[in-house]
């Protein structure tokens, strides 16, 4: 039986999103950011005769996530999705795919899902000859302007970017004034931490400056015992992430629904 979930619920949840903490690590931030009684985030799940959790949905603002550890009742799940407004829906490929081939939905785009344990440095260019400073309040505004540099970003806010690192930490390389290459962190908990924002201005491309501030993230993380896990879907990107040492451990699909 599906039902919405409340508190009681709770750490059920939580321990039922840790068979697979890194598929989880956006999930998890958020239920910890906005817990059982959220006006705009509700939490749906499958409650089986035992008490069980046969999938869990969630639904914040017009976004859903779905996940699911084994099997799942699918036409319960669409059922409830079919009355609900939402623009898109993501998850674990093997789960999501299942949904949206039930409801129809065709338009989508697949990323790679990958974790780091161990930082492989070897081979890997990483430039000496630039500073790295620690992303803050005196240049995030510089932050954001980098972002609307990079074609491959979708264009953010500083109001976005302050709302990723309250849950994060980032390493920037400034030059004549301007940030020119950065690497972030967000979701942080204390077992994982998602990756975003690596990337270069394109005049100072190849130089190994993204890979300086993401290098110095890892290891950052690392240390405190927290794996860094990353989505991509750009080869080239994929071959310097495993040279690193990042592992893919799953796929992750995004389905619009117009």
């Amino acid at each position: 039986m599906i039902k919405i979930l409340d508190k009681k619920y709770e750490k059920k949840v939580i321990e039922y999103l840790n068979l697979e903490k890194e598929i989880n690590t956006f999930n998890l931030q958020e239920l910890q950011n906005y817990g059982f009684s959220n006006v705009f985030y509700k939490i749906y799940s499958d409650i089986d005769e035992f008490g069980n959790i046969n999938g869990v949905l969630f639904k914040c603002f017009e976004y859903i996530t779905f996940y699911a550890y084994g099997q799942f009742d699918v036409k319960e799940f669409c059922k409830l999705l079919s009355n609900m407004e939402f623009s898109e829906i993501s998850g674990k490929s093997s789960c999501v795919d299942i949904i949206a081939k039930e409801l129809g939905l065709l338009k989508y785009r697949k990323v790679h899902l990958c974790k780091l344990e161990n930082i492989n440095k070897k081979g890997v260019d990483i430039n000496p000859n630039f500073k790295l400073k620690k992303i803050n309040i005196f240049n995030i505004k510089k932050v954001v302007n980098l972002y609307e540099e990079i074609t491959e970003f979708q264009n953010t806010t500083l109001e976005g970017v302050k709302s990723n690192l309250k849950s994060g930490r980032g390493y920037c390389i400034e030059y004549r004034k301007k940030v020119i290459s950065m690497a972030k962190s967000t979701a942080e908990n204390k077992n994982t931490a998602m990756i975003i924002g690596v990337g270069t201005h394109p005049k100072y491309r190849n130089q190994g400056l993204a890979t300086k501030c993401l290098v110095k993230l890892c290891e950052e993380l690392l240390e405190e015992n927290i794996k860094p896990c990353l989505f991509y879907d750009n080869e080239e990107a994929g071959k310097l992430y495993r040279k690193l040492g990042f592992k893919r451990i799953d796929d992750w699909t995004v389905y619009y629904k117009d």
